[in-house]
């Protein structure tokens, strides 16, 4: 009708804008989750696994030498290892056995279980544990686990009154014990943890002395 003035209409809904509104709140998650797995990537990929390698100690699986430097040609025992490594047993007192760890380029590191695991008579079990990380297939031993039993009972020499879990950190320029763990009392899983981290920890004080009537005799 002329001269009649239309009222206005009203606006329509802005559903272009809430669909965006929608549509950005919902993918904003998404995205700055991508992007933080973006950025921890490389560090993520980086990080080694670490599993157990298992190695005999069975002498008649291991290879006979002498040692040429002690008077009495002392034998000891070469023993397999992983990367690399091997373990040289040896009689370190009468009764009592330990451990060199030999790296891949001949360095050798007591490990001297009679100091730092047991003044006892001893002997170990038949096979050693290596805990192992493995980087872009490249295998690294970080720590080595053998059980020590321990002969404590003067009375019966024979018996092993306890089995110790010897944890011994390896590094590229050394190899000593940190750990001394009665296997009664931890599991294995417990042993394996201590030892993955057994590289920030220092290595063990030696063990008290043994004593007869006062004077020290070992």
């Amino acid at each position: 009708m002329r001269g009649s003035s239309q009222l206005p209409l009203p606006p329509r809904p802005c559903r272009r804008r809430k669909f965006f509104v929608v549509c950005f709140a919902a993918v904003t998650p998404l995205l700055l989750a991508a992007c933080a797995a973006q950025n921890r990537g490389p560090a993520a990929g980086s990080k080694s696994a670490v599993q157990s390698v298992y190695t005999t100690l069975d002498p008649n699986q291991c290879r006979k030498e002498i040692d040429r430097n002690d008077p009495n040609d002392t034998p000891y025992l070469v023993c397999p290892g992983v990367a690399g490594y091997s373990l040289i047993q040896r009689r370190a007192d009468a009764g009592r056995v330990s451990l060199d760890v030999a790296d891949a380029a001949g360095h050798v590191h007591p490990l001297n279980y009679q100091e730092f695991v047991t003044r006892y008579m001893c002997s170990l079990d038949g096979n050693a544990e290596w805990r192992v990380s493995n980087q872009d297939g490249r295998q690294t031993p970080v720590a080595l686990i053998v059980q020590v039993q321990a002969r404590e009972d003067n009375d019966s020499p024979e018996r092993v009154t306890h089995t110790y879990f010897a944890v011994s950190k390896i590094t590229p320029d050394a190899a000593c014990v940190t750990d001394v763990m009665d296997k009664a009392k931890q599991t294995e899983s417990e042993v394996r943890r201590i030892a993955d981290s057994a590289h920030a920890r220092p290595c063990a004080p030696p063990q008290p002395p043994l004593r007869d009537n006062g004077n020290i005799i070992r």
